[in-house]
């Protein structure tokens, strides 16, 4: 028993120590931490349990996380009250949120994710409570309210976080009363300051600032409050302030943080060069942050006489030069560098092999070239290597890793040439979890050293040239995996009848392969799938329902699937994918292909419990039936909807001028009828630019878009800056193009071709003002081309083809670069360039000559023309015979209009023989 006792001792001493080491490390005091025990030998004081109460009266707590505080009478048991031992005075009051809360409404089937927020007033009584030295309000919402002033007569506090609480407006001065204050947290709050000069200089004592995310950029002479910033401070936080300044006009040089271990400036627009001897009073501190401003030019060569440096991220900046000459002025204890998304050249020096303390490297996306110095291998205590889109070329070989034992993320992709030649026998010596090897030579056999990574949770080898049978044990070693890409390689092999046992992956992506099977049964945790152009072939299984609660893109798109969709109930009320779960299914989904397959059956009904979808594309398939109206009322954040090339009948709905942000409707080839609504060619995201709602489509989700004449493959992500879409050809749709087609402001692709549209162009054709590409060939449009079309500046293709337009063919501005004349082609009666027909001598346009006339036809021309003359002539003359008054009216009103009919006639007449003199 003494033994164990003495063991007991000796574990609470090693505790203690540990904890010592640790304080010690940051230099802060241990008794600036309160460790009072909850509760103890005392009661709390009523005064200060009535200061509470009232507190709670003035709080909104929908939640009810203060549903302690009317339990029993000694508030010291309350949760987040911490009373003294010694004296039964509230010491600390820590309610910061850390709870989420899930509600799901029946009625409606949403599910509502709520934090257990505290917001509200905060009530001075809690100046009742006078030896508080510990107040943490953190992550709740307090609506936008200002900070309460009177915390600053909280003379004993010590640590005051109000983090991401919800607060805003103008920091209090009364802050400047807290003077022995170590620990001050301001961030994430929409507050801004003006004067920081009042009171940030009189916490003396202050060890820790963070003000990341408050406004600084109106502060008056903020340099001279840099530069009065407590000697005390350890650590200083101020990312995201928009400082916007010069780096050099910083006082950091002239300021007293002697003792400063973290400084981080990220994100705040600082411009210009890192000067020499900025930082050189600095030298306690171990990390240094300046991420996402404009840095430029090469670092300071001082920068290495700040020897306790261990952390240097310089992430998103202008930093240029050779990489050699940077990394000699490195300080000699670097653990942790980030010099990614900069502009630095030249190739890796060999003797990085002797910057043994690092632990983490990233020199991704800058312009590195030549090899990777097999020394690297040497860095014995390295877990993360980032060396990503670079130029890098070269050979990997085992010797880049015979000594990395610790390392754990390994990202290589993109831009680089490496070939990775290994013996099929070698055996890594480290563990990954994180494997971006995209782009890698790895090829052409599988990597067999995949076997031994068994706790990888990231594996990213797309496009690295494989071309084999993927082997029988890949599936176990990547049982814990979270993120998995094999896509765009030749692999081949017989998918699994169930993926379920990857209970963490979150994203599985083996697009663009040979495998084979059918659509395997999906893990519960799965957000993407994305089996595309592979030859995956038979139903899509009922089991599919089952993992659709938790799915956001599901892309089978190119594969050979036939039958219906399955039927899954959509409704939470009548179906739940697992017993508790309160996601409906489906209602996550935002992306959606199955284009180029052999599914039929009418319009999915499941898609009516998709409320998120942007991007369905259903395209080249067996689909029948009418389109049904609630589209529109049900999936009202389309953004792209693709059905062409199905068996589609019926009208185009009206309801889907509901879709606000629709940018791309392609119907064409289906077997739709009757009229263009005039509210179907208005969609808000065709007249306005860029809304696109709740919208994200991943880089390699693409979509077929047949424009200027042929069909072209987009990712969808370049479509949305490049075009918005509009294509109702290959049906059989009737009557004439509405009028209103010419408010698509931001259209650049309109196809009508291939109808039965009548009619003449509208004139407002002349609004599209974006169109690049328009095609109303083959259907029976009449009438002259209209003019304003020569003021599409941008258009590039033009078809009118197979029509009845006749006229002079319009010229000017971009239709003059439209000179082919197969675009006029079928419409006989055009004339005028590019075409060979020309138009009348007196340059009138020949709008409906009369054709094919032979003698008997004029016969009957003039016979016509004879007893109409005749009939009219006695309409108007009868009357006259016997009412003098009405002869000489219209003795006026012909004398009036007898010019222009005798002009009309010779003219009509002139044209007459000259089409029988050309026949």
């Amino acid at each position: 028993m003494a033994k164990a006792t003495r063991s007991s001792i000796q574990c609470c001493r090693i505790v203690l120590i540990m904890i010592w080491v640790l304080l010690a490390q940051y230099q802060i005091p241990i008794s600036s931490i309160s460790v009072e025990p909850k509760g103890g030998g005392r009661s709390c004081i009523q005064r200060e349990r009535d200061a509470l109460l009232s507190f709670k009266a003035s709080i909104e707590d929908p939640s009810d996380v203060l549903s302690s505080w009317h339990t029993g009478q000694d508030c010291c048991r309350w949760r987040g009250v911490v009373c003294s031992n010694n004296t039964g005075h509230v010491v600390k009051l820590d309610l910061h949120n850390n709870f989420i809360v899930f509600n799901y409404d029946y009625n409606t089937d949403v599910i509502n994710y709520k934090f257990r927020t505290l917001g509200g007033e905060i009530s001075p009584s809690l100046l009742a409570i006078e030896h508080l030295n510990y107040l943490d309000l953190s992550y709740n919402d307090f609506g936008c309210k200002r900070i309460p002033e009177f915390i600053g007569s909280f003379k004993h506090l010590k640590y005051l976080d109000l983090s991401d609480a919800g607060f805003s407006g103008s920091i209090p001065p009364q802050l400047g009363n807290l003077t022995k204050l170590l620990h001050l947290d301001l961030s994430a709050n929409s507050l801004h300051s003006i004067d920081l000069v009042s009171w940030l200089p009189y916490l003396s004592s202050l060890k820790y600032l963070s003000m990341s995310e408050v406004n600084l950029s109106a502060v008056v002479d903020g340099v001279q409050a840099m530069s009065m910033l407590p000697a005390s401070l350890r650590v200083l936080y101020l990312s995201m302030c928009n400082l916007n300044a010069s780096f050099s006009s910083l006082p950091l040089y002239s300021s007293n943080l002697t003792s400063l271990v973290s400084l981080d400036l990220t994100y705040n627009y600082f411009h210009g060069p890192i000067p020499d001897g900025l930082l050189r009073n600095m030298t306690s501190l171990k990390d240094l942050w300046l991420e996402g401003n404009d840095l430029i030019g090469m670092i300071p060569e001082t920068l290495r006489n700040l020897c306790n440096l261990k952390i240097l991220m310089l992430f998103g900046n202008q930093i240029s030069g050779d990489i050699t000459e940077l990394m000699k002025r490195l300080p000699p204890k670097i653990e942790e560098l980030d010099l990614s998304a900069n502009n630095l050249a030249g190739s890796l020096p060999s003797w990085v092999e002797h910057m043994t303390s690092l632990s983490y490297l990233d020199l991704s996306f800058n312009g590195l070239t030549g090899p990777i110095p097999s020394g690297i291998g040497k860095l014995t205590n390295l877990s993360g290597l980032d060396l990503s889109s670079n130029h890098l070329v070269g050979i990997i070989s085992e010797d880049h890793f015979a000594s990395l034992t610790k390392l754990e993320d390994l990202s290589l992709f993109d831009n680089n040439n490496l070939t990775m030649v290994v013996d099929p026998n070698w055996i890594p010596p480290f563990k990954l979890k994180y494997a971006g090897l995209s782009s890698c030579n790895l090829g052409p056999h599988f990597p067999t050293w995949i076997r031994s990574q068994t706790e990888i949770f990231y594996l990213i080898m797309s496009y690295t040239r494989i071309a084999d049978r993927l082997p029988d044990w890949f599936w176990n070693v990547i049982s814990q995996v979270n993120f998995l890409d094999l896509s765009l390689n030749q692999i081949s092999g017989v998918l699994p009848s169930t993926l379920e046992f990857l209970s963490t992956a979150s994203e599985i992506n083996l697009n663009s392969n040979r495998f084979q099977g059918g659509v395997p049964q999906l893990p519960t945790s799965l957000q993407v799938l994305d089996l595309s152009n592979n030859t995956i072939s038979g139903i899509i299984p009922l089991s599919m329902c089952n993992q659709l609660h938790s799915l956001e893109i599901l892309d089978l798109s190119h594969n050979h699937l036939s039958g219906q969709l399955p039927r899954c109930l959509t409704s939470m009320k009548s179906f739940r994918a697992n017993p508790g779960d309160l996601t409906p299914v489906g209602s996550k989904l935002s992306i959606v292909s199955f284009h180029n397959n052999n599914l039929s059956g009418e319009f999915p009904l499941f898609f009516r419990g998709c409320q998120y979808l942007n991007f369905l594309d259903l395209s080249y398939n067996n689909f029948y039936g009418s389109l049904p109206t609630w589209i529109g009322e049900r999936i009202p954040q389309l953004v792209f909807l693709l059905l062409s090339s199905n068996m589609f009948s019926g009208y185009i709905p009206i309801q889907l001028a509901k879709l606000d942000y629709l940018h791309v409707l392609d119907l064409a080839h289906n077997n739709l009828s009757g009229t263009i609504a005039p509210s179907i060619v208005n969609f808000t995201a065709m007249t306005t630019i860029s809304t696109y709602g709740n919208y994200y489509v991943p880089d390699y989700i693409s979509m077929l878009v047949v424009t200027k004449g042929q069909a072209l493959e987009y990712y969808t992500k370049t479509i949305m800056s490049l075009m918005s879409s509009l294509d109702l050809s290959g049906n059989c749709l009737t009557g004439k193009i509405p009028e209103e087609i010419g408010g698509l402001a931001t259209l650049k692709n309109l196809n009508l071709s291939g109808n039965r549209l009548i009619g003449y162009i509208p004139e407002t054709i002349g609004g599209l003002q974006s169109l690049e590409s328009l095609d109303l060939s083959n259907n029976e449009l009449y009438g002259e081309i209209p003019p304003t079309l020569s003021a599409l500046t941008f258009l590039s293709y033009l078809n009118l083809s197979h029509n009845n337009l006749s006229g002079r063919i319009p010229s000017g501005q971009q239709l003059q670069t439209l000179d082919n004349p197969s675009i006029y082609e079928g419409n006989i009666n055009l004339c005028g360039p590019p075409i060979s027909k020309n138009c009348s001598v007196d340059g009138t346009s020949l709008n409906y000559p009369l054709e094919h006339v032979d003698g008997n036809e004029m016969s009957s021309f003039y016979l016509s023309m004879g007893l109409g003359f005749a009939v009219g002539l006695w309409v108007v003359i009868g009357p006259l015979l016997f009412k003098r008054t009405w002869s000489t009216t219209y003795f006026l009103f012909i004398d009036n209009i007898y010019d222009r009919i005798y002009v009309y006639m010779v003219l009509n007449w002139a044209r007459l023989i000259a089409n029988i003199m050309k026949k």
